[in-house]
């Protein structure tokens, strides 16, 4: 099953670096627990700078997407 983490679609996610999945927030590289979904990071994280998951746009933003709303 391939899932897609709610990360490739914030503005602060590193695609120079998808592989290391690193971001603005965790620039050591994203927790398991948020890669493994068992944290969705709208709210603040230990350790994440101040800085929550924001779509890229409100055409690319995760939670609207895989509700159906945007996709094509």
């Amino acid at each position: 099953m391939d899932i897609t983490v709610p990360c490739v679609f914030c503005k602060y996610f590193n695609r120079n670096e998808r592989e290391r999945m690193t971001c603005m927030a965790f620039p050591g590289g994203i927790p398991k627990e948020i890669q493994e979904l068992n944290v969705i990071h709208t709210e603040p994280y230990p350790a994440d700078n101040g800085i929550q998951y924001e779509p890229l746009s409100e055409k690319q933003d995760y939670f609207n997407y895989f509700e159906g709303e945007r996709r094509k």
